[in-house]
């Protein structure tokens, strides 16, 4: 009995798996969605939508709404994929360096909410953490239905969750506490690879944030379009200006603690929601974060569509928050140099240049496997930067 009942959880985890993955597929995590234009006008945070008011294509941004804090920083139920996005550049007292990544995500599904139950309800979420040193990888992944208590987002704390692992705002004045920092961020994940006989099973993060400089509205203030046709776009702001101060807490296989060590340094936290990302012409993305040496930063994307040229676009950000878009007149972002990664052909050296901030710039991997072998794997890591400008920041790259 006890191993038909092993059986029957393992069966309903699978079910539960390949259940997510058909329905990212038929929102186009695959390819195999299809994108409409037009968007109604309604609020952007609502409840949750009664059988007859569900639509099977979730809400469109427009170019006319205007973000508002604290309320954006929660999340938007009627689109379809939105994400909260945290990765940092860390170093402890001896100088070993860390690279950070904290995610969640929430997708809709109307087909899921089809029964009275709690556990019938248009919302999935799933998240990733992820650390990495120079020679080990840690890197866990969780999923989770909606609105039944162990993933989702609450605004007063405002808090972002799923199980353990938890961003919430730690101010003390309850007048704040629906805003993005300062915050207190927990995970932990297991070891995914190592070049290092001595590394450890698990890494547990405790992690305080605190702003430093203002919120970016990428884009048009936060309408980012992601294609010539504008097609594809999304509401995306940033916070680039994050200290970061924190412990990291190794354990062996048997989950006693041999190495606790203080970590300092820079986070960059992206907010993104959409109802028309991807679609079938998608072939994916490549993404920079900078901290440069003079306090400014820098985002840049290419995105790759299938029929059209490479779009890209980016933000410069002076150290004193003042922002200035970019478009590919004002912006050259290429790869120069690939490395063979989990199989596959990656741009791990780029070049970017702005001619009228006087940037012209190198980024390299700071390691060479950075590969997050998720349900959708993707690479995310560290980069260095060079040339007229020093920095740290972060590549991510999908679709390969």
């Amino acid at each position: 009995m006890a191993k038909l009942r092993a059986k029957l959880l393992i069966i309903m985890g699978i079910v539960g798996v390949l259940s997510a993955v058909l329905w990212m597929a038929q929102q186009g995590f695959f390819g195999q969605s299809t994108l409409a234009s037009g968007h109604a006008n309604t609020s952007l945070i609502a409840a949750k939508p009664s059988v007859t008011e569900r639509q099977q294509t979730g809400e469109r941004v427009r170019a006319d709404y205007l973000l508002a804090f604290p309320a954006d920083h929660g999340e938007h139920p009627l689109f379809d994929i939105e994400w909260w996005y945290l990765t940092a550049n860390l170093a402890d007292k001896q100088g070993h360096e860390y690279g950070i990544q904290w995610t969640l995500f929430r997708f809709r599904s109307p087909k899921q909410a089809d029964q009275d139950s709690p556990w019938s309800n248009e919302q999935l979420y799933m998240a990733h953490a992820s650390v990495h040193s120079l020679d080990s990888h840690w890197f866990a992944e969780k999923f989770a239905r909606g609105e039944v208590g162990n993933a989702g987002v609450t605004t007063t704390p405002l808090q972002l969750y799923i199980d353990d692992w938890q961003w919430t705002n730690n101010t003390t004045t309850d007048s704040q506490q629906q805003h993005l920092l300062p915050a207190k961020v927990v995970f932990s994940a297991p070891l995914l690879t190592t070049l290092n006989d001595q590394a450890y099973a698990t890494v547990q993060a405790t992690l305080q944030l605190q702003a430093s400089g203002p919120i970016v509205l990428q884009g048009e203030q936060g309408y980012s379009v992601k294609s010539a046709d504008a097609a594809y776009a999304s509401y995306y702001y940033s916070q680039p200006f994050i200290d970061v101060s924190g412990q990291l807490r190794f354990s062996a296989s048997d989950g006693h603690v041999e190495l606790s060590t203080e970590v300092n340094g820079q986070a960059w936290f992206d907010h993104e929601w959409t109802s028309q990302l991807v679609d079938r012409q998608t072939l994916g993305w490549d993404w920079l974060s900078l901290h440069l040496d003079d306090g400014s930063k820098i985002m840049a994307f290419r995105m790759r569509i299938q029929g059209q040229a490479d779009f890209i676009t980016g933000t410069h950000v002076t150290a004193d928050g003042k922002q200035n878009t970019l478009n590919a007149e004002h912006l050259s972002l290429s790869p120069i140099a690939w490395e063979t990664v989990e199989a596959r052909q990656l741009p791990l050296s780029w070049r970017l240049s702005i001619p009228q901030s006087k940037v012209d710039i190198r980024i390299n991997s700071r390691k060479i496997n950075q590969w997050n072998p998720a349900l959708l794997p993707y690479y995310e890591g560290m980069v260095d930067v060079t040339g007229s400008h020093q920095g740290q920041g972060f590549l991510e790259l999908t679709g390969y």
